[in-house]
């Protein structure tokens, strides 16, 4: 998947700049797959809800991905590395 891609699918899922948990189940668990290894390709966080439930959890936590926060200004819950901090 390149950015382009990704952007045209992010558009799909996001109202007034938020991302919308109730939009997201409406793609494909392909695509929620595909925007997944982009996130993790360009090592940003990951919404929790945007990761189908048949994904490869083991991969995530190869690849740093171990930690959960809920973020107190959107609600949204994010798993993400160490590197993030969820504001």
């Amino acid at each position: 998947m390149n950015k382009r891609d990704f952007n045209k699918l992010l558009k799909r899922i996001v109202t007034r700049n938020k991302v919308d948990v109730s939009k997201i189940k409406t793609l494909t668990n392909k695509e929620r797959s595909d925007m997944v290894h982009h996130i993790v390709r360009y090592r940003g966080p990951i919404v929790k809800e945007l990761i189908p439930e048949d994904f490869d959890n083991s991969w995530l936590n190869c690849m740093a991905y171990m930690y959960y926060t809920k973020s107190k200004k959107t609600g949204l819950n994010f798993r993400h590395t160490s590197e993030h901090t969820i504001k």
